[in-house]
């Protein structure tokens, strides 16, 4: 697959996979969450139970005698409140708000009363603790009666980090998993589809720019969409057909009177009237003007020829180096050495129409006499290349990428021309699946070489001058 295809289908993959995972990422912070608060709410739960029945065993052994309180808070009271991470426990009991026994740091609570425990978060001795305390009224003493019992909170910030790993763990290896399973399986639901971006990345070119994408390389949820881009892809190509079939019977409508005008103002140059140098001058520019108007329509024909190209044929490359020089040669006077032609010994077959390439040729000769200067070489190489360069002075890199864009002029006021000479070039090249290029001599301004690569048919060694 060509790196625009893959990075297509990469970036579908990705996108799949983001909208598979992140629901599911996002379901499982919930979980998460959820799960968070209610182990929270377990755990408080439970300790507060243990801290209340721990209060409860000290609050069952106050009793009075002789008008004193009594305590008997045996061992096994606060060990209820034992835990893996050894809890510091405080207790204490007041009669009112003097001290009985237990600790002086544990306060009375204003909220304190006898019917229901009542829990506070509070800190003693610099350790925060859970505490909850209850009143005790008993018949025949005046003062009430408070009792208290309060824990350190390690145990249960050990029990909420154990809940919480446990909590985690599930969903995260869920969504791992998910991951790792939905890629692969991506990957290969999608294969087909690669398949079909393979086939319309890998098209030569105009030759198959409407040709039908095949359905059944794409999954089955995607033949709709298929369906509605071969329809347009054909109404494309009928339009499109139209357009050059137009511009084709335009052009040749407009070579009958202009062949008529040609040969009627060659009639009169021939002719023994005695013109004046003014009528003269005023001839040779209507003449002037009919060969470029001339030039220009075989040119838009060639343009037409170039966009409707369905190119399947062989062509042998020197010959057809040959015969554009031949009329290149044939159309202006030459000096002796002004064009130059090499050619591969043997003969250079290679996938392309043969009169389109000498067409090609013939136009990147014109476009370096029009713009360059002698001498311009034509060079055929046997791996199936053409190259023409000239001696002029280039053009500037800031125009060099445009060359080939119609009606594009890198200099419009020096001399004559229409400015499709390159864009037919480049327009014939991609019908007949080659390469073109456009480059200054050596990375200077010293002339600008216009280079046709073609696939080659068979192998051809040596090279010969002409």
């Amino acid at each position: 697959m060509n790196s625009a295809g893959s990075k297509s289908s990469h970036s579908l993959v990705i996108r799949l996979l983001i909208a598979q995972v992140v629901p599911l990422a996002i379901l499982a912070i919930v979980v998460l969450a959820v799960g968070a608060w209610t182990a929270q709410r377990i755990v408080a739960d439970n300790s507060d139970r243990l801290l209340a029945g721990a209060l409860q065993t000290i609050r069952a052994t106050v009793s009075v005698e002789r008008g004193h309180i009594t305590v008997d808070v045996a061992p096994w009271t606060l060990a209820l409140l034992d835990g893996p991470e050894r809890d510091a426990v405080f207790y204490s009991v007041r009669d009112g708000d003097q001290l009985v026994t237990g600790y002086a740091d544990l306060p009375n609570l204003p909220q304190a009363q006898q019917e229901e425990p009542v829990f506070a978060d509070l800190s003693v001795r610099g350790v925060p603790v859970r505490m909850v305390q209850q009143t005790l009224n008993i018949p025949g003493h005046a003062a009430p009666i408070s009792v208290s019992v309060a824990q350190s909170l390690d145990s249960r910030s050990a029990s909420l980090r154990e809940l919480y790993r446990s909590l985690l763990l599930p969903p995260a290896l869920l969504v791992v998993l998910a991951a790792l399973l939905v890629w692969p399986a991506l990957q290969w639901g999608l294969n087909s589809l690669k398949r079909l971006i393979d086939d319309l990345t890998r098209r030569p070119g105009i030759s198959t720019a409407f040709a039908p994408a095949d359905i059944d390389l794409a999954p089955r949820e995607f033949w709709p969409v298929l369906t509605a881009f071969n329809h347009l892809l054909a109404r494309l190509e009928t339009s499109t057909a139209g357009v050059q079939k137009f511009a084709a019977d335009a052009s040749h409508q407009l070579r009958t009177p202009l062949s008529v005008v040609s040969a009627n103002l060659a009639l009169l140059t021939d002719s023994h009237h005695p013109w004046t140098p003014q009528q003269k001058r005023l001839i040779d520019d209507s003449r002037d003007a009919v060969r470029r108007m001339t030039r220009l329509v075989e040119q838009l024909l060639s343009t037409a020829r170039a966009d409707a190209a369905r190119i399947s044929t062989s062509a042998d490359l020197g010959r057809a180096a040959r015969r554009a020089c031949q009329v290149a040669r044939a159309r202006r006077d030459f000096p002796d050495g002004a064009l130059r032609l090499r050619l591969a010994t043997e003969p250079v077959i290679v996938l392309g129409a043969e009169d389109l390439i000498t067409e090609q040729i013939l136009n990147l000769i014109d476009n370096a006499f029009h713009h360059g200067a002698a001498p311009v070489f034509v060079h055929v190489r046997a791996a199936g290349s053409v190259s023409v360069w000239d001696h002029g002075k280039g053009v500037s890199e800031t125009a060099l990428p445009h060359l080939a864009n119609r009606f594009f002029r890198a200099n419009t006021t020096d001399t004559p021309g229409s400015g499709l000479g390159l864009a037919i070039v480049s327009s014939l090249a991609k019908a007949q699946g080659g390469e073109f290029e456009l480059r200054n001599r050596d990375g200077r301004r010293s002339g600008l070489v216009g280079r046709l690569v073609f696939k080659k048919q068979q192998n051809n060694l040596g090279l010969t001058s002409n």
